[in-house]
């Protein structure tokens, strides 16, 4: 199969997950006002239970899929058979969580509604085969599609959603975008495949693998789901679970964002791990840390220093208290980052399954004692600092076991341009936030200035990822120069 360009593929990602980014930027400012505080907490509370049982209805499928298509996609007859056999084992393993999920949430639940509607969600995460897709490496498939059914959403949201009555329309509405982008896979999975033949499939033979995959998976969705689940039991109103909710979504724009690149390199590394190239794994790891830390350090510090300001004009002033929760659990955006990148790029790609499955299921368990310890005594701020403690800790486990391919002291001398960058840009937005004029002004002086200040400041100092990007721009667009390294 031919190979494509990381570069590319990247940018398809990037260019996704900015678009979807995007999306809440303009959806959730409606959505808060729409549907309001705690109906935005029952949303919440309900997606993080459905989410929950969509993980474990499909038992890492999803992550071992795409590292098993990447080790044979070289050989179509082994990637037919083996797409056939995930796709397989997916549904088989579906049925007893799906019968489970219909008696405990759809009957007798004060919120069986939601949970009723949620069943499209449910089957949509059996068929679901992006997984497919990022094995084989075509981005481009999953990003034109997607981009389609996340419009339709985007007009269908403002068309049918005006009140918080409207709850039960909007999460049916999610569920059906959400189901129809599964489906529309299929249409061009053929293209890659053989006929299915009078061949004898054996779905089960990727058990033991995909499980070993669930553990960390299951544990990784811990840090936010399981927050929002606890803060729903342990404290008295599900209005807290609407702030911790959006002051997170807020966070997991950024986070998405730099996560956008994990399954191409996750499908290029296990691809080179397959031929022991440990020279080109090294190689892409470390460039995939510089380039995650040349976007999380500004934006970053940059929600730190705007979110006074930014908040009560994107949320109302109803969701004040984000902003104080924002400023608690922004260093995710460098943590997660982190993770993502030592434990879904690097250890699963080169089958370092077992100290993966240790770091996130430490980080998990460590995660639910200390929110049954802290939730009850400070709330909301107990889930945030019980997140970072979390992640923090997966972290340091996760460094040590990639030792031989990352180096802690190679990171901060690699990346130190971009954090005296966003230091400075950091201090001039917030002295920029103290001016005497509209909000709004400031809040687009804070913004704008801190664009121009950090790339500015990153082609003074010649910063190699920023020349890199800049020069794959120019070259896109066809324009001969090319920015030099000092």
């Amino acid at each position: 199969m031919k190979k494509s360009s990381v570069t590319m593929n990247v940018i398809y990602n990037m260019l996704f997950q900015i678009f979807t980014t995007c999306l809440p930027v303009i959806t959730t400012p409606y959505l808060s006002r729409t549907l309001g505080l705690y109906q935005s907490g029952v949303y919440s509370f309900v997606d993080s239970i459905v989410t929950l049982f969509t993980i474990f209805g499909t038992i890492g499928t999803s992550l071992y899929g795409c590292r098993k298509i990447a080790y044979v996609r070289d050989d179509k007859e082994k990637l037919s058979i083996t797409t056939y056999e995930i796709i397989l084992l997916k549904l088989l393993l579906l049925i007893p969580v799906f019968v489970i999920y219909l008696f405990l949430f759809c009957l007798f639940n004060e919120y069986s509604i939601y949970f009723i509607i949620n069943i499209l969600t449910v089957i949509g995460s059996a068929i679901e085969i992006s997984w497919f897709y990022n094995g084989i490496e075509d981005f481009k498939s999953i990003t034109i599609r997607n981009f389609i059914i996340k419009i339709i959403f985007i007009i269908c949201l403002f068309i049918f959603i005006k009140s918080p009555r409207d709850l039960g329309k909007y999460v049916f509405l999610v569920c059906t975008t959400n189901f129809l982008g599964n489906v529309s896979m299929w249409f061009i999975l053929k293209k890659y495949l053989l006929p299915l033949k009078k061949v004898k499939l054996h779905p089960f033979k990727h058990l033991k693998e995909s499980f070993t995959l669930f553990i960390p998976q299951s544990a990784n969705y811990v840090y936010s789901l399981a927050d929002k689940t606890m803060l729903g039991y342990l404290t008295p109103t599900l209005a807290n679970v609407g702030v911790y909710d959006y002051a997170y979504r807020i966070v997991k724009m950024i986070i998405s964002i730099l996560q956008s690149m994990g399954y191409v390199i996750l499908s290029r590394i296990a691809n080179l791990s397959a031929n022991n190239n440990k020279k080109d794994i090294k190689k892409y790891i470390n460039k995939s840390i510089s380039f995650s830390l040349f976007l999380a350090f500004p934006m970053m510090l940059g929600i730190v220093a705007i979110a006074k300001n930014f908040v009560p004009i994107y949320l109302g002033t109803e969701f004040q208290e984000v902003s104080q929760v924002i400023l608690v659990i922004c260093p995710l955006i460098v943590l997660t980052s982190f993770n993502s990148i030592l434990g879904t790029q690097l250890l699963l790609a080169i089958k370092k399954d077992k100290e993966y499955t240790r770091a996130t299921v430490i980080g998990a368990i460590t995660n639910i004692i200390l929110n049954f310890i802290l939730i009850p005594y400070i709330g909301i701020y107990g889930a945030c600092l019980t997140s970072l403690f979390s992640e923090l800790l997966v972290f340091i486990m996760e460094l040590h076991y990639s030792k031989e391919y990352v180096k802690l002291k190679e990171i901060i001398i690699n990346n130190y341009k971009p954090l005296i960058a966003s230091l400075i840009m950091f201090i001039i937005c917030k002295l920029i936030g103290l001016i005497n004029l509209n909000i709004i002004i400031v809040l687009l002086l804070q913004i704008g200035l801190s664009i121009f200040i950090y790339f500015g400041l990153m082609f003074i100092m010649k910063d190699k990822i920023f020349i890199e990007i800049v020069n794959k721009i120019l070259t896109f667009l066809k324009i001969k120069y090319q920015i030099k390294e000092s």
